[in-house]
């Protein structure tokens, strides 16, 4: 297919090209460890390669640009986005993506982080006390007695101040509520999907390992040319963007039957004000939850409503169970008003794993390039 020259002087075809390369894989990006300190902020199933993220914002966005991912996850996308001068912005419906995307985009100074801390230890001395312990009988299972009282303590402090104003801390403490490494408050558990605990109860100050946590990413600062980005908990068919005032989405939607980060994600999203009626109450608003894929045609109705004329659309999905993503809903994309660009594709038979393998269910993964018309 001929492509044209985007009206933001993003030369397509050559980005295309290269993106069919598979830059990524070259070099320092195929490491896991590549990439500023907040990609590591909060562990995630099935969360995109920031390497990905980096050529994707690289290749098909300018500086001072709108970059939306309506599917935010934990923000490697607007974070990558914020980190090159665009402007990221990262939707989705999950609470626990929200505070981790919010906590990228638009973080603390050392300064007003320490002071968040104090007010947070102050409240849980002055209230871990008096907690009822009026949970699921999974999360006591987690913690020793005195542990899980700080966390209801830190959960009840979280939830008297709504908004971003906390949600780096937030983002901190849902990555250190289970694992099997010194600073996870929990039992021996696994560090991205609670497995059953086991071993002793031991008693983990909250505190302790929050402020270590909080400190490690915030020492080294933010990236050279960093733009502060939003981030919102929408849910996708409802976005609240106006009409064209987006300048790319650029995302990577939950692959097809792959994963349920409900399930995953369940203690998190405790913490963060679902508890588990609410979390089966919100089942069917989460896409991986929607078995028929024609639902893409609202979401495209939604990107093709919030898009600038002439600009682009990227999606990283997969094969996943002998269903092609792209080729599957791509006609749903062209039926609201969008062009297909291009389709590449990535075999994923190299992909190691780490007691959850990287690559899933998926056989391969591609990018679907659309552009609105």
């Amino acid at each position: 297919m001929t492509t044209k020259l985007l009206t933001n002087s993003v030369d397509l075809e050559k980005s295309t090209e290269e993106l069919s390369t598979l830059p990524y894989r070259r070099g320092n990006f195929a490491s896991r460890n590549w990439g500023h300190e907040f990609h590591f902020l909060v562990s995630y199933p099935s969360k995109l390669k920031p390497s990905i993220a980096y050529h994707l914002i690289k290749l098909f966005t300018k500086e001072g640009e709108i970059v939306l991912d309506p599917f935010s996850g934990v923000g490697t996308i607007p974070f990558e986005a914020c980190s090159q001068g665009r402007i990221g912005y990262g939707s989705d419906i999950s609470p626990v993506a929200y505070h981790a995307t919010s906590a990228k985009v638009d973080p603390p100074s050392i300064r007003q982080a320490e002071r968040q801390l104090d007010e947070l230890e102050t409240f849980i001395e002055h209230h871990k006390k008096n907690i009822e312990v009026d949970v699921e009988k999974e999360i006591v299972s987690y913690y020793h007695p005195e542990t899980l009282k700080e966390i209801l303590a830190a959960k009840k402090f979280f939830e008297n101040t709504p908004g971003k104003y906390y949600s780096f801390l937030i983002a901190c403490t849902l990555h250190i509520l289970h694992g099997n490494r010194p600073y996870a408050l929990s039992r021996r558990s696994h560090n991205i999907m609670p497995w059953p605990p086991k071993g002793e109860f031991i008693y983990k100050p909250l505190m302790r390992s929050l402020r270590e946590k909080v400190h490690r990413m915030l020492e080294k600062g933010l990236p050279l040319g960093f733009v502060r980005g939003k981030a919102f908990q929408e849910d996708v068919f409802n976005l609240s963007f106006p009409d064209s005032s987006v300048d790319c989405i650029i995302t990577s939607p939950p692959f097809y039957s792959n994963r349920d980060f409900l399930r995953m994600n369940r203690i998190r999203l405790w913490f963060c004000g679902w508890n588990y009626s609410k979390q089966n109450e919100m089942k069917t608003a989460f896409l991986e939850h929607q078995k028929d894929l024609s639902i893409y045609r609202l979401v495209f109705r939604q990107f093709y409503r919030i898009l600038k004329n002439n600009r682009l659309c990227i999606m990283h999905m997969g094969v996943v169970k002998n269903i092609d993503m792209a080729l599957a809903i791509a006609p749903y994309a062209q039926a609201e008003g969008f062009e297909i660009v291009s389709t590449i594709y990535e075999d994923t038979s190299h992909l190691e794993s780490h007691g959850i393998t990287d690559r899933g269910a998926a056989k391969k993964h591609q990018f679907l390039i659309l552009r609105k018309v």
